[in-house]
């Protein structure tokens, strides 16, 4: 699939309260003196954007998965077909690789596909059983990863007395849907660690949520997770649709939020959805937040701003004027923008100390560190596929205090 191939649709928005009005891109005075925020690239696969780790390999990165605070491992950054593993940027400890350094990833058939949606297990839950050349390993899922090519897939480890671990060199295929045309483009976990959410924003004729089980088995959406864009008369080309799915904690309660786009006519069937590929353009995207069981809770009001939005995370309370917001990302034009949890509302831009709107080409994901071992609890790290997703970033944004 061509990912590259969306439509830049020109949708402009009147003056918006806190927010940048159409066609200031770039500078302009901003709305608070504190919104200064400093990016750092740490990897890429090119020396042209100045990293600190150059990877060549590492192309279109997109998602971004940690293990909580205590437990040790990884950054673990998904790009094209595999997963990168990086350790540090914390307390002033730069970022470096260990002996782990990627994991393979599942193609369907002949088709790599891009990798994005990680989510790390915790939980005794998602059983599965890889083989290793020191005997197989049977163990709880520790990550699992969709891609655009359909395929659902996870990873795990035997970790020895001595505190060393066995490792297999690529995940295993759980699910494969690519001869149905679906394309993965979304992955979240549920509180309980037993519950899979997954876009396919592939699925035709309407992209949509799945839901898969412990046992990696898809469950019937049984009127859950409704899409709220749709009319009494069906789904039609150009309506909203699943672009990514996340699950948020606060204030001690899991939601879920899912972020929509929306669709393309397939130039060469008129009325037909062109699958997999969302119409950029601000003011086309929404964020609609559900119950973990699927229930609408509320479709917050980005105040026309979105365009392409994919990201979602819950900022902490030392992270500047954005501190205790929702962000979310847009890939489409590569903004971030704060939502207000209290009155779900659209507050304004993330800028640079010149008080330009940060861009970052082809932003996906967007992950805080955990504070311990993977970065800084107070340094938001993002992972994007600029260059029309031919080249890949891992990068940093700091609060310039």
């Amino acid at each position: 699939m061509n990912r590259r191939n969306f439509i830049k649709t020109s949708v402009c928005v009147s003056a918006i309260l806190c927010l940048q009005a159409c066609g200031g891109s770039g500078g302009g005075e901003r709305v608070s003196p504190t919104n200064s925020y400093v990016q750092t690239n740490l990897v890429a696969n090119s020396a042209k954007y100045k990293p600190l780790i150059v990877d060549p390999r590492m192309v279109n990165a997109w998602g971004i998965a940690i293990r909580p605070a205590g437990n040790g491992g990884h950054f673990w950054v998904t790009g094209s077909d595999a997963s990168f593993e990086y350790v540090g940027d914390v307390g002033g400890k730069p970022l470096f690789t260990d002996d782990l350094k990627i994991i393979d990833l599942p193609h369907s058939g002949e088709n790599a596909g891009a990798a994005n949606g990680v989510v790390f297990n915790g939980s005794n839950n998602f059983l599965i059983e890889q083989e290793h050349p020191k005997g197989a390993i049977t163990a709880p899922a520790k990550f699992i990863f969709v891609s655009d090519a359909g395929v659902l897939s996870a990873w795990t480890e035997r970790k020895l007395a001595d505190g060393s671990f066995e490792r297999p060199a690529t995940a295993k295929t759980l699910v494969d849907y690519g001869d149905k045309g679906s394309a993965f483009f979304g992955l979240a976990i549920n509180s309980k660690e037993d519950l899979l959410y997954v876009v396919d924003f592939g699925a035709n004729p309407q992209p949509t949520l799945r839901l898969f089980d412990a046992q990696f088995k898809e469950q019937a959406l049984a009127g859950r997770f409704a899409n709220p864009f749709v009319g009494k008369d069906g789904f039609k080309v150009g309506d909203l649709v699943p672009f990514n799915v996340q699950a948020i904690r606060n204030a001690n309660k899991t939601t879920i939020f899912v972020t929509y786009v929306n669709t393309q006519e397939d130039p060469k069937n008129q009325g037909q959805l062109l699958p997999a590929e969302e119409s950029a353009g601000r003011g086309r995207g929404r964020l609609v937040e559900y119950s973990e069981s699927g229930q609408l809770i509320a479709v917050w009001d980005d105040r026309g701003v979105l365009n392409g939005p994919w990201a979602v995370v819950l900022a902490p309370a030392d992270f500047g004027p954005f501190s205790n917001q929702l962000l979310v990302g847009n890939f489409s034009d590569g903004t971030i923008v704060g939502f207000d949890v209290t009155t779900r509302k659209a507050t304004e831009y993330m800028r640079d100390s010149a008080g330009n709107v940060i861009k970052i080409q082809g932003l996906w994901n967007l992950l805080f560190g955990n504070g311990a071992s993977l970065g800084d609890a107070n340094a938001l790290y993002f992972a994007a596929g600029p260059a029309d997703e031919t080249d890949g970033l891992f990068g940093s944004l700091r609060f310039k205090k």
